[in-house]
């Protein structure tokens, strides 16, 4: 059933849900069921579909207000002027009665009647309106949706090309000195764009491959400074069959060797990730470096914190801060 269809069949059981509760009053007034009740009961059928139908969407959603007003007042009338035809004519003639008493004249026929059917006319409008409303409401939920994923999307696919094209350079000189390490090298990268392409294709990915995407990460980035870098990671708690969005850890890691000091063995780069339940804890420390920074482009720390506040609304916290010549990220993150 298409959602044109599903509308349609909520407006026509919901008028008949009011329309039998006015039934339902009819009869508690006078207990016996009157044969222009049919009538009286198609006809209104009928003007609330009509205008539910035609003249809301084709005028009234167009804002052709003038059109609608005038195909309102023509839908009522003629509704009006139908039931007279029935009830005080061809009733009166087949049946030898009529609806109303002796001696009502067409005004007030009229008079009492306009507001019978503009009534339904009204209803079929705010069934319109409700309908509208929340199909617009979750149209806006979808387009709000498509744009975060776009958003995110965009925002994970700014990996620092620097990164890659240092490390393609570290393995060709590497492989021109026919360096053993060589093919350790492309393995690791290997794998790096392995998982950059096609293991960070989902919103999430799992968490022990991100943490060996950063181990492949520093130790890429130990050849490049032919081991005169010096940088520690440490895991702790059970990351297995845990989730993260892809690629969210990296920024703070890739800050670190692009504003830390790296050659000093005695205050390496601290990279402490902890994992307890479903709280996980990433904190990372370096020594600033205030002669040599790498001006390049990478994922950024306001590029991450914006990729947070999307992802994990309410479910982390970061902090960062400069403290004794040292910078220091610790995220606290809720994996589920």
């Amino acid at each position: 059933m298409t959602q044109t269809q599903q509308q349609r069949l909520s407006a026509i059981l919901l008028f008949l849900m009011v329309l039998l509760v006015d039934f339902y009053l009819n009869i508690s007034v006078d207990l016996q069921f009157s044969i222009w009740g049919v009538g009286y009961t198609i006809i209104k059928l009928a003007v609330f579909y009509i205008n539910y139908q035609w003249l809301h969407p084709r005028l009234l959603t167009k804002k052709k207000y003038a059109w609608w007003v005038l195909g309102v007042v023509a839908l009522v009338l003629g509704a009006i002027s139908l039931r007279y035809l029935v009830e005080e004519i061809l009733y009166l003639r087949w049946f030898g009665y009529h609806n109303y008493f002796d001696g009502t004249t067409l005004g007030f026929y009229y008079k009492d009647n306009y507001l019978r059917f503009g009534t339904w006319v009204i209803v079929g409008s705010v069934i319109r309106f409700t309908q509208q409303w929340f199909v617009l409401r979750e149209q806006q939920r979808e387009l709000e949706k498509q744009r975060l994923t776009a958003e995110v999307s965009f925002l994970k696919s700014q990996i620092n090309p620097h990164f890659l094209f240092n490390t393609l350079n570290s393995i060709y000189s590497l492989s021109y000195q026919h360096n053993e390490k060589a093919p350790e090298a492309i393995l690791k990268l290997s794998e790096i764009m392995r998982y950059m392409l096609y293991d960070t294709e989902d919103k999430q990915a799992p968490l022990d491959k991100e943490i060996r995407y950063l181990h492949n990460f520093v130790e890429l980035q130990k050849l490049r400074f032919n081991n005169n870098m010096y940088a520690d990671i440490l895991v702790e708690g059970e990351v297995a069959g845990q989730l993260i969005a892809p690629l969210l850890l990296i920024a703070f890691v890739e800050n670190a060797f692009k504003h830390g000091v790296l050659d000093d063995p005695n205050d390496p780069v601290m990279i402490q990730l902890t994992v307890n339940g479903l709280q996980l804890q990433l904190y990372v420390q370096n020594r600033i470096n205030h002669h040599v920074k790498d001006q390049t482009g990478g994922i950024g720390i306001a590029n991450i914190k914006r990729r947070l506040a999307l992802l994990y609304p309410g479910k982390h916290t970061l902090h960062i801060e400069n403290k004794d010549d040292y910078y220091i990220c610790e995220l606290n993150l809720q994996l589920a």
